[in-house]
């Protein structure tokens, strides 16, 4: 008979304490962070991680296989909170984010971290290719949903401008989206600088791929610093990636590099004569449309005859792998939270590499991965989103609007030296000029107070943690516990990496909290239910 609970010798006691000193330090540094406008506020996050602590333990004494059995009615209901979100949901600061239940507010987007993530195990648990996946089994192109889909989104956007007229509607947004001033026609030099920078960019992301294949074994990939050519491999990627963007960063000011598209379109001024009335290049809109039109009712009739010869689960006709991660995504892209939305991809791609992925396909994700960014540059991030990512490299050039959060961290971040200013002495923090200082700030208030020395605290307490967490993936007993907890190291990993960048201006300013640190109620639950798992993974990795 097989045991569904575990002795406590079996628990990992060393994750429980990890977990609690960060709580604990997180709790401490909300006591100064919310003095000035909330004083109450840490007692409240002391209430949530309470709550959290039982979930933990449920978690802990149920089999982590059952999270597998609801998967997918987990990961059901967690898309329909997000689409109420964009019914009822209530808008705080500009986004719609959060629902209401009674007095409490919460955020389907944590509830859609850990159902993407369990359904996303589930998933490649079940349909293990020992030689690795492909590009085209992740996509699949030719389900029947995909030519429905594009029917469907052809018909509601017939008359949009970008089809009805495509050469004036770009024109347009090259007017209203660029000063001419700061745009020039490109040079020779631009030209030549522009070669370099695609060297640079394809030479990089190549042994970016040379290191992960020289880890020839999956689950070595869960070992943070492995022995042998895979180490020299990871850290000379890391020194030219570095490299690069310290490149890009000092040439930004490049006119190509600052906008390369703009610059390009920038012609379409000389060409089209923005007014009113279409342009002459009118018809080019009726016959992409038409063309539309038929490309995918050809895409329809071949998904069709596919699936007629298609000889596996009838379910993967309609879902593919990748629309696992699509649809969370998108309904939290809308809201709109770039952060959030990143950080579910970014989980699901751990996920698929930790299951293997083929080299090949590898490549081609990253060269579709750079097509879609420019795709999102253009069509699909808010303006005050693409000015998060250009407050990033130039916070200097707007220190009063969309630079003032960067700026602040940073001067919050230096300012605390070797021991930091004291509990409750930090001028940034206790004059309110952290924007955020509880939640997406914190660990610039806890920066300015405890100094570096508090930082490396935190910091080795997280790499402990993820360290457990890796450890407890790798001596999983099957390959669901694997994907799970390597989805629940993910999830935490990349969260600290985000905002921790963030807080040091190293990354773009999102909206991402430091996973346990930082206020709120709905990222705590979420994390904790996530470590839960952990627990009851490692207490039945011997099980019979």
């Amino acid at each position: 008979m097989k045991r569904s609970w575990f002795g406590l010798a079996e628990i990992h006691w060393g994750l429980i304490a990890v977990t609690c000193c960060i709580i604990a330090l997180g709790v401490y540094n909300l006591h100064s962070a919310a003095a000035a406008h909330a004083p109450d506020l840490y007692m409240t996050q002391l209430s949530w991680a309470g709550a959290g602590a039982l979930g933990v333990i449920v978690l802990m004494m149920v089999d982590y296989r059952f999270s597998g059995t609801v998967a997918y009615i987990f990961y059901a209901i967690a898309c329909v909170l997000l689409a109420m979100v964009l019914v009822h949901g209530r808008i705080v600061s500009g986004s719609q984010r959060w629902l209401a239940i009674g007095p409490i507010l919460f955020q389907p987007s944590e509830i859609a971290k850990l159902a993407t993530l369990c359904c996303v195990a589930r998933y490649f648990s079940h349909r293990i290719q020992p030689e690795g996946y492909t590009l085209g089994w992740i996509v699949r192109p030719l389900n029947i949903s995909r030519p429905l889909a594009g029917i469907a989104a052809l018909a509601m956007a017939w008359n949009n401008p970008w089809l009805a007229d495509p050469v004036q509607k770009l024109a347009l947004r090259v007017q209203e989206g660029i000063d001419p001033a700061a745009v020039t026609v490109p040079t020779e030099e631009l030209w030549w600088f522009r070669g370099v920078w695609v060297f640079l960019i394809a030479l990089c992301s190549t042994l970016a791929v040379l290191a992960i294949l020289r880890i020839k074994k999956n689950r070595e990939l869960l070992d943070p610093w492995p022995p042998g050519r895979a180490r020299l491999w990871l850290i000379l990627t890391g020194v030219l990636t570095a490299a690069l963007v310290g490149c890009l960063a000092y040439q930004w000011q490049t006119p190509f590099i600052r906008d390369p598209v703009g610059t390009l379109l920038q012609w379409l001024i000389q060409i089209v004569v923005v007014s009113e009335e279409p342009s002459p290049y009118a018809w080019l809109g009726l016959a992409l449309r038409l063309g539309f039109s038929l490309v995918l009712i050809l895409y329809l009739f071949l998904a069709v005859h596919t699936s007629i010869r298609f000889k596996g689960s009838r379910i993967d006709l309609l879902v593919a792998p990748l629309d696992i991660l699509a649809l969370p995504t998108a309904l939290v892209l809308v809201q709109p939270d770039l952060g959030t939305a990143g950080i579910i991809g970014l989980i699901g791609f751990s996920i698929v590499l930790i299951a293997g992925i083929r080299a090949r396909s590898l490549i081609s994700l990253g060269i579709a991965s750079a097509f879609l960014a420019y795709i999102g540059w253009f069509g699909v991030l808010k303006e005050y989103q693409k000015q998060r990512i250009l407050t990033f490299i130039a916070p200097e050039e707007d220190t009063m609007g969309s630079g003032w959060n960067a700026i602040q961290s940073m001067i919050a971040v230096g300012s605390g030296r070797w021991l930091g200013k004291g509990h409750m002495e930090g001028t940034q923090t206790q004059l309110s000029f952290l924007p955020e200082q509880h939640t997406d700030f914190a660990f610039s208030v806890w920066s300015e107070e405890q100094g570096f020395v508090g930082c490396v605290l935190v910091l080795c307490l997280y790499l402990v943690f993820l360290g457990m967490a890796l450890s407890i993936a790798s001596s999983a007993r099957d390959h669901y516990g694997t994907l799970l907890a390597t989805g629940v190291a993910a999830m935490i990993a990349w969260q600290v990496l985000i905002n921790v960048g963030m807080v040091i201006g190293a990354f773009p300013v999102v909206g991402i909290t430091l996973p346990m640190f930082s206020y709120g109620g709905s990222s705590m639950l979420t994390i904790l239910a996530g470590i839960g798992l952990l627990l009851s993974i490692h207490g039945r990795r011997k099980a019979a």
